[in-house]
């Protein structure tokens, strides 16, 4: 008996007395001889229903396609075979590397963005580090990855961990320009979650496609279960500096949900602007969460460009600047004379008191009542530059503390002087305070509804309530501190114990033009990642950070990809007499000229000081800069360190592809006289990979209509010029998790935003990618994050639920037939959609084609394309000819498959042979990690006690390389090279010449 081949996306089976509609299959045990199947009820008993079969546990029957029912098509212009046919094609995994830009979202590709997606593919596994500069659209370039990982099928279960000020924009971000559903599970969503199921149920099976917040999984006690029983297709690490680890990475909690995904997850992308801290071994744990076979040395210090090579891609502004054109805009920084004012006589006897008590630590510094005193040396003086309130808090605390400890203190006399003089100032008093005034008043700014928005940034939190305070008693605007007002009044404040709903229905409003809010008061919660950019382009920067690296994240909030005014940027400074505090001005000056320097070159601005962390930047610039009158502090490195990070940013440099001539010759390290290698080479596959017989726009309508047709409950689609307007009928809205409609939870990865749903259940798509963006800047200037228009393409849940209904108008085994008078009478032309899966069942090949028999034994194997135009079949009309159907069953069928799977095995050999070069570089690489590693730990133990505690990790460590090669041998290699033992194929449509 004819084998039949593993299940595969597409193919209707029978399990447990029901027809299912294949849409996944992946393994479930290591040695890849049994399948998890996932499918969708296809029946009257289970339609709708996801299910996942276990081959070990159930009997699951696919159709032999030798025994192919056929059908005659009576539809009018053969529209049920047409549409049958185009949702067959749409179901087909691509397999190729090279991205297909049609269709693929609401965006301007660029050459830098196409070129991630190109190395993303060509690692089969993507595994990636995007460390582009602050402000160059990395989100944009994880939604170009993820929609290429779905139409290979390869992003059904997705993870996306993001800070808790970013999860809004991020998921928002993906669904608006890609129509890519992400559940947020923030503390809300988590709640809900856990009164609709079980609490033994695993959060993570519930959705499959999640966005959460770093802080909130990284219990990992709390998670670690659910976590260790689920995998993932990809895992997205936004802001990914955050996980590298600190000193001791065993107790970063971060750190280690980060290593325990890494090894739950198919593919893995992370993002940050700040890759590393000028430590090897923080860039080198990011790398060894991507390939822990990257790196030899297991402490990730000793490696070199060659290891690293592939993993990271790393550009800057002037990079791209050509390539990205009016998406970045050049910033205005107002000259520093004009936002600097004099200090006032009651600060200036402040600044006195400073001044003493810098030159009295500074002489004494020796002494154990001054030593290492860093709150009095420069502490006090940075919190008083802010505000008085926040340096009288901080005082008053300082005092009680000394008192209690020494009452005899040398200090206390300058500390006690200056609370009492800091009793008589206030903000609203301030010298800075009335300079934001006439800065605001510069700008248009008065609190009224036309006033343009404004970004505040202070460092303290004490200063942001004082501030905000007084600005509204000022302009008269109506203020409450209570978290949820914040984004529902003209002045807003959000800060680190902002919850995280409140905190992102702040940033929202405040990027939403219709909403009342017109200034944003940040601490620097807000100076990490999140857009501020749509609706701003005024930044003040109230006092100023001592850091390089601040500076930079900050301006990157409205100064960034997208920005369509020129950002305006404002330092405000507070110039005094008094000799010995007036030189830090100098230092002030210079730092943010530095800031301007770097934003107009092709380096971070970590690299000016090489400490890689603003509160060493601060520790420097005060106590090698302030304290020392110091003004050229900014000009050269800081000695600590610098070899190290000098060393690693030449690592960096050889190593990332920016710039580079031939950017994938560059990151596979190949010469000119060896051939890239293509996984898809020689295969016709990939041309074929998007075949495509109706346009999205025309698919959604004519696809929807005819299951109209079908079923009274659908509503009309109606149709506006570009726009179509789709009410939701039952099954789709639960397909999609209406939240309106209660019953049991909806299991999948089709799910979308909450925020996103139709208040009438809806939806409006559209074809144009230039309304869905006018639609989106409508939205922030109406409604928020959330457009109203949606992009029409096969990726969208709407037409994936249309797809998955249309493969459902053949029953199980049954195949359409047609008729054509352009081929010749007889000839029957078989149409076939055949694929090659791994062992692990992972898609390699998919090719749709054509065999053609002719009266007198004539045979014809072509593309599928090819034969359906021989057929006319894009003009074809049913004139009621049905042919022969009944010669057609039984031997006839059975040879065009035999035929049908001849093809696909010679693509399979074709195949197996263009990953030959790939597989050799990676095992020489693979052989190349593992001497070393080996070498490199057997040197380390040899130098310690046998019962050394490193000594028993090191062995460890050995034994844990032996059993991931295995690993690595076992599961990779049969994920991604070798094919099963027989390639599957599916008759779709039967095509018969008649006269």
């Amino acid at each position: 008996m004819p084998r039949v081949a593993t299940p595969t996306p597409g193919m209707r089976v029978l399990c447990r007395d029901a027809e299912w509609l294949v849409t996944r299959v992946d393994p479930s045990d290591q040695s890849h001889q049994n399948y998890a199947v996932h499918c969708i009820g296809a029946d009257d008993l289970v339609r709708g229903h996801e299910a996942i079969f276990l081959t070990q546990l159930d009997t699951i029957e696919p159709v032999d396609p030798r025994k192919t029912q056929l059908v005659q098509d009576q539809s009018s212009g053969y529209r049920m075979a047409k549409l049958f046919l185009e949702a067959q094609l749409r179901q087909m995994p691509a397999t190729g590397v090279k991205p297909d830009l049609r269709g693929m979202g609401v965006f301007k590709p660029m050459q830098f963005q196409i070129q991630t997606v190109e190395w993303a593919l060509q690692q089969l596994r993507p595994r990636l580090l995007l460390a582009d500069a602050v402000g160059l659209g990395k989100t944009i370039q994880v939604g170009m990855v993820l929609s290429e990982l779905m139409r290979r099928g390869r992003a059904n279960r997705v993870l996306v961990l993001a800070k808790k000020s970013m999860l809004t924009q991020f998921q928002s971000e993906l669904w608006n320009r890609f129509g890519f559903p992400l559940v947020r599970l923030d503390s809300a969503g988590i709640a809900k979650l856990r009164l609709r199921i079980p609490t033994n149920k695993n959060p993570f099976e519930v959705y499959q496609r999640v966005i959460i917040s770093i802080d909130t999984l990284k219990n990992v006690g709390s998670y670690r279960h659910f976590l260790e029983n689920t995998r993932w297709d990809c895992v997205v690490i936004d802001e990914a500096h955050n996980v590298a680890g600190a000193s001791v990475p065993e107790r970063h909690l971060a750190y280690r949900l980060a290593r325990l995904l890494s090894r739950r997850t198919d593919s893995m992308l992370l993002t940050t602007a700040t890759p590393h801290n000028g430590k090897r071994e923080t860039f080198g744990r990011l790398i060894s969460l991507l390939d822990p076979s990257a790196i030899p040395d297991p402490d990730f210090k000793e490696y070199n460009a060659e290891d690293i090579r592939g993993f990271f891609l790393m550009r800057f502004k002037e990079d791209v600047r050509e390539d990205a054109g009016a998406d970045l805009t050049d910033r205005m920084l107002v000259p520093i004379d004009q936002t600097t004012v004099a200090a006032s006589e009651g600060e200036e006897k402040v600044y006195a008191i400073l001044s003493e008590l810098r030159a009295e630590a500074m002489k004494n510094k020796s002494e154990e009542a001054w030593k290492n005193n860093v709150l009095v040396q420069y502490g006090i003086y940075k919190q008083f530059l802010s505000s008085p309130e926040s340096c009288r808090k901080t005082l008053q605390k300082r005092i009680t503390a000394v008192q209690a400890k020494d009452p005899e203190s040398p200090e206390l006399p300058y500390l006690n002087r200056m609370d009492s003089q800091l009793g008589t100032l206030s903000i609203r008093d301030s010298s800075r305070y009335q300079l934001l005034k006439r800065q605001l008043e510069a700008i248009g700014w008065d609190g009224k509804e036309n006033s343009p928005r404004v970004l505040v940034f202070t460092e303290y939190r004490e200063t942001q309530d004082a501030l905000a305070a007084a600005l509204a008693k000022d302009f008269k605007i109506k203020y409450s501190p209570k978290f949820e007002q914040q984004p529902k009044q003209v002045l807003a404040t959000i800060n680190g114990s902002c919850p995280d709903i409140h905190l992102m229905k702040t940033v929202e409003a405040f990027g939403t033009g219709a909403s009342d809010v017109r200034m944003l008061l940040a601490t620097d919660v807000a100076s990490e990642g999140v857009n501020l950019h749509h609706q701003c382009h005024n930044i003040i920067h109230y006092d100023l950070p001592w850091s390089i690296i601040t500076l930079i994240q900050r301006n990157g909030r409205i100064d960034r990809f997208g920005q369509t005014e020129s950002p305006v940027l404002r330092y405000l400074r507070v110039s005094t007499r008094d000799g010995m505090l007036k030189g830090d001005e100098s230092i002030f000056e210079r730092l943010i000229e530095k800031v301007e320097e770097i934003n107009r070159s092709t380096r971070q601005g970590e690299t000016v000081l090489k400490l890689y962390d603003p509160e060493a930047e601060e520790r420097y610039i005060a106590e090698a800069g302030i304290l020392q009158g110091n003004v050229d502090v900014l000009e050269k490195p800081s000695s600590e360190g610098e070899a190290e990070s000098t060393e690693l940013e030449s690592v960096l440099s050889q190593a990332n592809p920016a710039g580079q001539e031939d950017f994938l010759k560059f990151l596979l390290g190949e010469t000119e006289d060896v051939p890239t290698a293509d996984p898809a080479a020689g295969s016709s596959s990939e041309q074929h990979s998007r075949l495509r017989l109706y346009d999205d726009k025309k698919f959604l309508l004519d696809g929807y209509r005819y299951l109209a047709e079908l079923h009274q409950d659908y509503a009309a689609i109606e149709e506006n010029g570009k726009l179509m307007l789709l009410n939701a009928p039952k099954d789709l809205r639960r397909r999609l998790g209406a939240p309106n409609d209660r019953g049991d939870v909806v299991f999948g990865a089709t799910a979308v935003p909450v925020e996103s749903w139709p208040e009438d259940n809806q939806f409006r798509l559209t074809d144009d990618p230039d309304r869905v963006e006018l639609a989106i800047k409508s939205a922030r200037n109406t409604s928020g994050h959330w457009s109203r228009e949606l992009l029409a393409t096969d990726q969208q849940p709407i037409l994936q639920w249309i797809t998955e209904r249309l493969l459902m108008l053949m029953k199980r085994g049954e195949c359409p037939h047609i008729t054509s008078r352009k081929l010749e009478e007889g000839e029957l032309c078989f149409c076939f959609i055949g694929q090659i899966s791994s062992r692990a069942g992972a898609p390699l090949v998919v090719d749709a084609h054509a065999i053609s028999f002719r009266k007198g034994g004539g045979f014809e194997h072509r593309s599928l394309r090819d034969a359906l135009d021989a057929a006319g079949f894009d003009s074809l009309i049913n004139q009621g000819n049905t042919g022969d159907i009944k010669a057609i069953q039984g031997p006839l069928i059975e040879a065009a498959v035999e035929s049908s799977l001849e093809h696909m095995r010679k693509l399979g050999r074709q195949h197996v042979n263009s990953l030959l070069p790939f597989l050799r570089r990676e095992n020489r690489r693979l052989r190349n990690w593992k001497n070393r590693r080996q070498e490199l730990l057997e040197s380390r133990i040899d130098k310690l006690p046998p019962n050394h505690r490193k000594t028993k990790m090191y062995r460890k460590d050995l034994e844990e390389m032996d059993a991931y090669l295995r690993d690595r041998e076992d599961n990779w290699q049969d994920t991604y090279f070798t094919a099963s033992t027989e390639p599957s194929t599916q008759l779709v449509l039967v095509i018969e010449g008649v006269k």
